[in-house]
């Protein structure tokens, strides 16, 4: 049975076709939806950064990377203090 990726998961598989130092070591697809794409692109950046998480498995006996796409982490802002001007 060939191994079908949730959206915006991936695989990296070993590149059995490597014959040279500079062919990759791993190749494989990954699967974005439509709507993490629009959201990413309506941020007006360019280029459009995407996150990509991975992990070391074995699936169907293959060592392989299983990825995951998410927009990048943006860390919370901190409350502003309040304003120690105003005379109250």
């Amino acid at each position: 049975m060939a191994y079908i990726p949730k959206p915006n998961t991936g695989t990296l598989w070993p590149n059995e076709y490597k014959k040279s130092d500079n062919h990759p070591d791993l190749k494989g697809d990954i699967l974005i939806e439509k709507s993490l794409l629009q959201a990413l692109i309506s941020k007006g950046e360019d280029p459009v950064k995407i996150s990509i998480a991975g992990w070391k498995k074995e699936i169907n006996g293959k060592e392989c990377v299983s990825m995951k796409a998410s927009e990048p982490y943006v860390k919370p802002q901190a409350p502003s203090a309040p304003d120690e001007d105003v005379p109250f």
